[in-house]
Protein backbone atom coordinates (compact mmCIF):
# COMPACT_ATOMS: atom_id res chain seq x y z
CA UNK A 1 0.00 0.00 0.00
CA UNK A 2 1.10 3.38 -0.75
CA UNK A 3 2.51 6.12 1.76
CA UNK A 4 1.06 8.77 -0.87
CA UNK A 5 -2.27 9.20 -2.64
CA UNK A 6 -2.11 10.35 -6.34
CA UNK A 7 -5.58 11.19 -7.90
CA UNK A 8 -5.63 12.00 -11.24
CA UNK A 9 -8.42 13.99 -13.49
CA UNK A 10 -9.30 11.52 -16.32
CA UNK A 11 -10.30 13.88 -19.69
CA UNK A 12 -11.65 12.44 -23.02
CA UNK A 13 -7.78 11.62 -24.22
CA UNK A 14 -5.37 11.87 -21.44
CA UNK A 15 -4.87 11.78 -17.43
CA UNK A 16 -3.55 14.50 -15.37
CA UNK A 17 -1.53 14.42 -12.60
CA UNK A 18 -1.10 17.15 -10.23
CA UNK A 19 2.54 16.87 -7.79
CA UNK A 20 1.49 18.99 -4.51
CA UNK A 21 4.42 21.69 -4.07
CA UNK A 22 6.28 19.58 -1.08
CA UNK A 23 6.79 16.55 -3.36
CA UNK A 24 11.01 16.19 -3.41
CA UNK A 25 12.21 13.26 -2.85
CA UNK A 26 12.46 10.05 -4.29
CA UNK A 27 9.74 7.86 -3.04
CA UNK A 28 7.42 10.42 -3.43
CA UNK A 29 8.21 10.23 -7.49
CA UNK A 30 8.81 6.34 -7.36
CA UNK A 31 5.12 6.02 -6.23
CA UNK A 32 4.22 8.61 -8.99
CA UNK A 33 5.01 6.67 -11.32
CA UNK A 34 3.60 3.91 -10.47
CA UNK A 35 0.51 5.10 -9.82
CA UNK A 36 0.60 6.48 -13.32
CA UNK A 37 1.66 3.25 -14.61
CA UNK A 38 -1.75 1.67 -12.90
CA UNK A 39 -4.13 4.29 -14.07
CA UNK A 40 -2.61 4.14 -17.61
CA UNK A 41 -3.39 0.09 -17.61
CA UNK A 42 -6.90 0.57 -15.62
CA UNK A 43 -8.19 3.27 -18.17
CA UNK A 44 -6.55 2.54 -21.59
CA UNK A 45 -4.99 6.02 -22.02
CA UNK A 46 -2.07 6.33 -23.34
CA UNK A 47 -0.87 10.29 -22.75
CA UNK A 48 0.13 11.65 -19.23
CA UNK A 49 0.03 15.10 -18.08
CA UNK A 50 2.47 16.10 -15.01
CA UNK A 51 1.57 19.42 -13.66
CA UNK A 52 4.32 20.56 -11.27
CA UNK A 53 3.18 24.05 -10.94
CA UNK A 54 2.09 23.93 -6.99
CA UNK A 55 6.52 22.23 -6.79
CA UNK A 56 8.44 24.73 -4.26
CA UNK A 57 11.15 25.94 -6.86
CA UNK A 58 13.40 26.98 -3.46
CA UNK A 59 13.64 23.15 -3.06
CA UNK A 60 15.24 21.43 -5.90
CA UNK A 61 14.90 18.15 -6.56
CA UNK A 62 18.04 16.57 -6.28
CA UNK A 63 19.74 15.54 -9.93
CA UNK A 64 20.38 11.89 -9.53
CA UNK A 65 16.76 11.29 -8.57
CA UNK A 66 15.84 12.88 -11.49
CA UNK A 67 18.07 11.17 -13.35
CA UNK A 68 16.69 7.73 -11.84
CA UNK A 69 13.45 8.45 -12.37
CA UNK A 70 13.88 9.36 -16.01
CA UNK A 71 15.42 5.49 -16.45
CA UNK A 72 12.40 4.31 -14.66
CA UNK A 73 9.88 6.13 -16.96
CA UNK A 74 11.73 4.60 -19.74
CA UNK A 75 11.84 1.26 -18.49
CA UNK A 76 7.84 1.74 -17.59
CA UNK A 77 6.84 2.85 -20.23
CA UNK A 78 8.88 3.02 -23.46
CA UNK A 79 7.32 4.23 -26.38
CA UNK A 80 3.79 3.06 -25.71
CA UNK A 81 2.80 5.78 -23.82
CA UNK A 82 3.48 10.00 -24.16
CA UNK A 83 4.28 11.88 -20.98
CA UNK A 84 4.06 15.53 -20.76
CA UNK A 85 5.89 17.34 -17.76
CA UNK A 86 4.57 20.73 -16.46
CA UNK A 87 7.02 23.13 -14.73
CA UNK A 88 7.09 26.86 -14.83
CA UNK A 89 10.29 26.99 -14.08
CA UNK A 90 11.47 24.24 -16.52
CA UNK A 91 13.61 24.34 -19.20
CA UNK A 92 12.68 22.88 -22.56
CA UNK A 93 15.76 20.63 -23.03
CA UNK A 94 15.97 19.32 -19.61
CA UNK A 95 18.07 16.54 -17.58
CA UNK A 96 14.80 14.54 -17.15
CA UNK A 97 13.63 15.09 -20.87
CA UNK A 98 17.11 13.72 -22.57
CA UNK A 99 17.86 10.93 -20.29
CA UNK A 100 14.28 9.49 -20.43
CA UNK A 101 13.87 10.25 -24.07
CA UNK A 102 17.25 8.03 -24.12
CA UNK A 103 15.72 5.12 -22.62
CA UNK A 104 13.04 4.76 -25.19
CA UNK A 105 10.72 7.12 -23.77
CA UNK A 106 8.31 9.97 -25.30
CA UNK A 107 8.13 12.51 -23.39
CA UNK A 108 8.57 16.37 -23.46
CA UNK A 109 9.13 18.81 -19.94
CA UNK A 110 8.06 22.33 -21.03
CA UNK A 111 7.44 25.75 -18.88
CA UNK A 112 4.48 26.41 -21.83
CA UNK A 113 1.40 24.44 -20.68
CA UNK A 114 -0.43 25.63 -24.10
CA UNK A 115 2.29 24.05 -25.92
CA UNK A 116 2.86 20.92 -24.06
CA UNK A 117 -1.17 20.14 -23.98
CA UNK A 118 -0.93 20.61 -28.01
CA UNK A 119 2.27 18.39 -27.95
CA UNK A 120 0.95 16.26 -25.82
CA UNK A 121 -2.35 15.43 -27.82
CA UNK A 122 -0.99 15.60 -31.42
CA UNK A 123 -0.40 12.29 -33.16
CA UNK A 124 3.06 13.55 -34.28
Amino acid sequence: MSQFEHPYVEHSEHLEFIVPGSAIDEAFFNDLLQAMVEATEKTGKRRVFVDRSQSDQSIPTDAMVVYRLAIRVGEAFGASVRIAAFSPWAENDSFWENVATNRGAIVKASNDRESLLSWLLSDD
